[in-house]
């Protein structure tokens, strides 16, 4: 008995999870289309099939983690701490993939910095829904400030933890709390 094809778009998800798998433990730059055909069980040539390019493979990889960052981070109507809190549980989690997505974002990569804007205003979004404030360019504009913030914050504190997790979590607060009032 012959085991059914995959449909294209069944094949392509299972791409895209195995590069999610990978993530965890391998930055979006080092992820090789050998490694993810190797765990798919299918040849490179038939990956590119799925996906024309390697350019095009990492942004629909990047696409849904951002898109799982975004969906865990602002899950549930959970207050400001909540969201904080389960943001920096994301980046203690993924740290070097986090931190290869900002600097593939920041070093230029036109597809990678287009899913990261993306994600980072869906996040300024749900901050300001969660703390209630209005949703115009000057608040808008302090959100994504303190989002830039609270990112490097955590990001250096994962590396050098030097002071304790609610330690961040009440700075970060404290800071959004300071720059968005009058």
């Amino acid at each position: 008995m012959t085991a059914a094809r995959r449909t294209a778009a069944d094949r392509r998800a299972q791409l895209v999870e195995i590069g999610l798998e990978l993530l965890p433990t391998t930055p979006v730059p080092d992820l090789t289309i050998d490694e993810v055909a190797r765990r798919a069980g299918i040849s490179r040539s038939l990956l590119f099939h799925y996906f024309a390019t390697k350019a095009d493979y990492i942004h629909a990889v990047t696409t849904a983690a951002a898109d799982l960052l975004c969906d865990h981070v602002l899950q549930g109507a959970g207050a400001q701490a909540g969201m904080l809190d389960r943001f920096v549980g994301w980046v203690e989690t993924y740290r070097d993939s986090y931190v290869a997505f900002v600097r593939g974002a920041v070093g230029g990569d036109p597809a990678v910095a287009d899913v990261y804007t993306r994600a980072r205003e869906r996040l300024v979004d749900g901050t300001l829904a969660t703390v209630g404030l209005p949703d115009d360019p000057r608040h808008r504009q302090l959100v994504r400030s303190w989002f830039a913030f609270t990112e490097d914050l955590v990001i250096g504190w994962t590396a050098d933890p030097t002071m304790t997790r609610e330690e961040v979590l009440a700075l970060a607060t404290e800071v959004l709390a300071r720059i968005t009032t009058r």
